[in-house]
């Protein structure tokens, strides 16, 4: 008996709960200002579920494929390729490398493999069918510091240092450059030469160097070039008054493309600073892919 008394009043109390609460709610959205700020809040959540289905749909979300290799193509090829895959294509930039065949593409942007929807435009970098020709300035009678620095702001490297027996070290007493035109070799021996010499922009010439009357100042500390590219380790050890010797690949370089983007791995004689070498000397370097 007490049991069902018990029973009645909880349940007599749950129905009263639930009115009250009722009641309370309805309270509640009878105040205008909190029905709009809950309908305010709806709307909102709304807009952002609706902007989310819409952008899947636009975007076309998900529906991306891989961007082809271009590297190495014909700009022909390249073309017929990107309208097969719903491409744009734009040169972007041009270059000389020496070795890669002319109008081939060097490098693109995004890069092979990356996933892009249709139509995204795809930049590329081909290499010149015909490289800017540039006429060689006379540096003979200019420090080897000044000679380079005239030389590359013509755009022509230093390739090769020579030295000979001559009063004034590290001055240059002669040049040598092969002309694009005549297809021979050029050499001016004085300041006052008036050749006329012409080579593509980018290309290297040898400097002759006087070699000084001091046995004990013609030798150089070797720098250490580790980690350079193929470049930046020629115009490091030219700085030195040193020449680039053997060039190694390793087996990491496989295409031109891994050769361009190689780097030093290690040289012969190392470079820790405290090896001396005679002015004009070789430095043998490996080449390996950068990681």
């Amino acid at each position: 008996m007490y049991f069902q008394l018990g029973y009645i009043i909880i349940v007599m109390t749950q129905k009263k709960s639930e009115i009250s609460g009722n009641s309370y709610v309805k309270k509640i959205w009878s105040n205008i200002y909190i029905r709009n700020i809950i309908y305010a809040v709806l709307l909102f959540v709304a807009i952002i579920f609706a902007s989310k289905w819409f952008l899947s749909c636009f975007t076309r979300h998900g529906e991306s494929f891989p961007v082809p290799d271009f590297k190495g193509m014909y700009i022909e090829d390249v073309k017929r390729q990107a309208e097969e895959h719903n491409l744009n294509i734009e040169i972007s930039d041009s270059l000389f490398v020496s070795g890669s065949p002319s109008g081939a593409v060097l490098e693109q942007h995004p890069k092979a493999n990356t996933h892009v929807k249709k139509n995204r435009m795809i930049y590329l970098t081909v290499n010149c069918i015909m490289p800017k020709k540039v006429e060689v300035p006379n540096v003979v009678g200019y420090s080897l510091r000044q000679a380079t620095a005239v030389l590359a702001g013509k755009g022509i490297r230093v390739g090769k240092i020579t030295y000979q027996p001559d009063m004034a070290m590290n001055n240059v007493i002669g040049q040598i450059c092969k002309d694009v035109e005549t297809k021979g070799t050029v050499t001016f021996v004085t300041n006052e030469d008036h050749i006329t010499a012409t080579v593509f922009l980018g290309d290297e010439i040898e400097l002759i160097a006087g070699l000084g009357n001091n046995p004990d100042e013609c030798y150089t500390y070797v720098p250490n070039v580790t980690g350079k590219d193929i470049n930046e380790a020629k115009s490091i050890l030219i700085e030195s008054y040193l020449n680039t010797g053997k060039i190694i690949y390793d087996s990491t370089v496989k295409t031109e493309e891994d050769k361009r983007n190689s780097i030093v791995k290690n040289q012969y004689p190392g470079g820790n600073g405290n090896i001396k070498s005679s002015l004009g000397d070789n430095v043998d370097i490996t080449m390996t892919v950068k990681k």
